[in-house]
C-alpha cells in the first residue's frame, strides 16, 4: 500500500492500457505518473473533472470544465472536441475509436442532457438517446462489445438514480436495466453480464446495501447485508471481484474486496481521509491486470491523493 501522488488530484484516475501509468485531472492541469516516475503535467487544465484513456488509440480524452479535450499521454496532439453544449462526461468505447459523451443544452429555455457518440477528432457526431424532461443522463458506461451503453436518469439536483437504460448506439434499441430501488452509484461489470449499486432506503443521504444483479434483474445478490455509507464500486477486470469502500465518518474508510456471488470478502486497507468532509466519497480503479488498485478521494467533485494497492494471489 502506498500514496502514488503528493498533489490533490480531481478527477478519478485512469489506467494506461498496459496497467504501468495512470492519468488524472486536477485543478490546474492533467497529469500522467506511474511506476517511478513522478507525477507530470502533461496539459493546462482549469478544473479536469473527468479523464479516459482509450487502449486502441492510446489516447486521453478530458473534460474541463465543460468542454471536451484529446491529447496523446505526453501532452502532443492536444486537441479541442467542439461538442452543442456542456461536456459532462465522456468515456471511451473499450475497442474503438469513440468516444460517449453526455451533454447539456439550453433547448426553449429549458436543460436538456443527450447522451452522443463522438469520434476522436470530432468528425463524427450521433445522437444516440435524450433525457425526459426534468432528468439528468448520469455515469454512461460501455458494454465490451462497444455496440450499447448503460446510463442512469436522475433528478439534475438530486444524489440518486432513478432509473437505468441499456441503449445500442448504431439504431433505436432502449431497454430498461432494471434496479431494486434508486441507487446513489452503479458499475457495469466489463464483461457486460452484471451490474453493481448501492440502493435503500436511505440512499439519498448515501446510506445503503450493495446489490448485484444481471443486466435484465435476475439473479440479484446483497452482497453487504448491513446498511452503511459505500462508495467507490470498482469490478476487477475478470468481473469476479467487487471493490468498494465503507465510509465509517468523514475521516476514516476501508476498503474491502468482495466476490461478486457474495462468497468471500477480503479486508484491505483501513484508510484515513485526508481531505475531509461529511458527504465524502472514494474513487477506485482497477489495473488492467488485476493486481493493482487504485483509490482516494478524487471523485470529480472531491479532490485528495492518490494511492494504490497491490494484491498478490494466496
Amino acid at each position: 500500500m502506498r500514496r502514488l501522488i503528493d498533489r490533490p488530484a480531481l478527477s478519478p484516475a485512469a489506467w494506461s492500457p498496459d496497467g504501468q501509468r495512470f492519468a488524472y485531472g486536477a485543478a490546474d492541469g492533467v497529469y500522467v505518473a506511474g511506476g517511478a516516475t513522478a507525477a507530470r503535467r502533461i496539459a493546462p487544465a482549469d478544473v479536469a473533472t473527468a479523464v479516459s484513456w482509450s487502449g486502441p488509440l492510446d489516447l486521453l480524452a478530458v473534460v474541463d470544465r465543460g468542454t471536451l479535450w484529446t491529447m496523446r499521454p505526453d501532452g502532443r496532439d492536444r486537441r479541442q472536441i467542439t461538442v452543442a453544449g456542456f461536456v459532462s462526461a465522456a468515456v471511451w468505447a473499450p475497442g474503438g475509436d469513440r468516444l460517449a459523451v453526455v451533454i447539456r443544452r439550453a433547448v426553449g429555455g429549458t436543460a436538456r442532457f443527450e447522451l452522443w457518440l463522438v469520434s476522436r477528432d470530432g468528425g463524427f457526431r450521433r445522437f444516440v438517446a435524450a433525457a425526459p424532461p426534468g432528468r439528468a443522463i448520469r455515469g454512461p458506461q460501455w458494454l465490451p462489445n462497444s455496440l450499447y451503453l448503460v446510463y442512469g436518469l436522475a433528478v439534475p439536483s438530486a444524489p440518486v438514480i432513478t432509473e437505468a437504460w441499456r441503449v445500442r448506439i448504431a439504431y433505436p434499441d432502449r431497454r430498461p436495466v432494471p434496479l431494486a430501488g434508486p441507487a446513489a452509484e452503479f458499475a457495469v461489470a466489463p464483461s457486460g453480464s452484471r451490474i453493481a449499486y448501492l440502493t435503500g432506503p436511505d440512499v439519498e443521504d448515501g446510506v445503503g446495501r450493495i446489490v448485484i444483479s444481471r443486466l435484465d434483474g435476475t439473479g440479484r445478490v446483497t452482497l453487504t447485508a448491513e446498511e452503511a455509507r459505500y462508495a467507490g464500486l470498482a469490478w476487477a477486470p475478470q468481473s469476479d471481484k467487487l471493490a468498494f469502500a465503507v465510509l465509517d465518518d468523514e475521516a476514516h474508510a476501508r476498503l474491502w474486496i468482495a466476490d461478486a456471488d457474495g462468497a468471500g470478502r477480503l479486508f484491505v486497507h483501513d484508510y484515513a481521509l485526508e481531505f475531509t468532509d461529511p458527504s465524502i466519497a472514494l474513487s477506485a480503479a482497477w489495473a488492467p491486470g488485476g493486481r493493482r488498485l487504485l483509490f482516494g478521494t478524487n471523485t470529480g467533485t472531491f479532490s485528495g491523493p492518490v494511492w494504490v494497492a497491490s494484491l498478490a494471489r494466496r
